[in-house]
């Protein structure tokens, strides 16, 4: 149960448990404690969803569109949406994000965190909000300045959702298809990702394969350096996680890289734990991490692996209390 909480899969996986035979069901302590949580799980999303709405109607009063990424977004297209773990509220909003802090600043006594590298930061009704006025972090390599480049091309705000009080956008499948497997990709190469992202995957592609335009995402995933991770992950979510394989595109596999990258989704090779002491610790670890990393940053990054360290030394440098994120 602690493993699935940690991966962030806890209540999917207790929806599964009515599938197996009473005999090989947890014992009925261990199944109350799991009813529990995800109780809880159910709980957070129904407050989660509040405050997006309320977010977006604040925004909508003043005549600004909420694009929506990944979170909620994505609950949508799992088989029970509040059983997904949510998280923070990351959205974007075109050419209107300074405008929205400064509303968010004056009219609501909310601050605002300037310090990050491609949104800000602030809380709102206790939901950590991330306000993205880059999709991907630009400052550090020239594939991310490509893929930022598309990205605000696609975002055209033209997939409406009606919510009881406002009206939220999501990205189009095709952007959330490129998004999606860079944003996976980053969580792998930096530290490590989670069954809940391979699911998000999965479930997206099972919804919306059909509406993708694939001969966009395959030449961008193939131009940023991404293709062999994207192809991976197709196989991993075929042949581990049961998803049907006419979701995909046609699949490329290379069993042994597929296995290496499920196993350390699973257990990181890297499993170290960041430090809480002193910045010159959080810098040695942090190195440590990277080429420890090396392999899983040579299938995410076009760029070379000294390239990647040199300016992301720098960025840090720039914005340095982000040095401990």
């Amino acid at each position: 149960m602690e493993e699935a909480a940690r991966q962030g899969v806890q209540g999917i996986c207790f929806d599964a448990l009515e599938l197996l035979p009473a005999e090989q069901r947890p014992d009925k302590a261990m199944l109350l404690g799991w009813l529990g949580q995800v109780v809880c799980l159910e709980r957070l999303y129904k407050g989660h969803r509040k405050s997006i709405d309320a977010l977006s109607f604040f925004y909508q009063q003043n005549g600004i569109k909420m694009m929506l990424l990944k979170g909620y977004g994505m609950s949508l297209y799992w088989p029970k949406p509040n059983h997904r773990p949510v998280g923070d509220m990351d959205v974007y909003l075109g050419s209107c994000w300074q405008e929205a802090d400064r509303l968010v600043s004056e009219r609501l006594g909310i601050r605002i965190d300037d310090g990050h590298e491609h949104h800000t930061c602030f809380t709102f009704q206790g939901v950590s909000v991330e306000n993205h006025y880059d999709f991907v972090n630009t400052k550090v390599n020239d594939s991310s300045r490509e893929l930022e480049a598309l990205f605000k091309r696609l975002a055209t705000f033209d997939k409406p959702l009606t919510m009881e009080k406002s009206e939220i956008f999501l990205p189009s499948p095709s952007l959330n298809a490129i998004f999606l497997i860079r944003h996976l990709g980053q969580h792998f190469a930096g530290a490590e990702a989670t069954l809940r992202q391979l699911l998000d995957w999965g479930f997206f592609m099972q919804h919306e394969h059909e509406n993708v335009d694939w001969e966009l995402v395959v030449s961008t995933l193939k131009k940023v350096g991404i293709y062999r991770f994207f192809q991976q992950i197709n196989a991993i979510c075929v042949d581990y996680l049961g998803f049907a394989e006419s979701s995909f595109p046609q699949i490329e596999r290379e069993a042994d890289l597929e296995r290496r990258i499920i196993e350390d989704i699973l257990s990181p090779e890297f499993g170290k734990e960041k430090p809480k002491g002193n910045t010159i610790q959080v810098i040695c670890f942090k190195t440590r991490r990277f080429f420890a990393n090396r392999w899983k940053r040579e299938l995410v990054y076009r760029e070379g692996i000294w390239s990647q360290l040199w300016y992301g030394s720098i960025a840090h440098l720039q914005r340095f209390k982000t040095i401990k994120d």
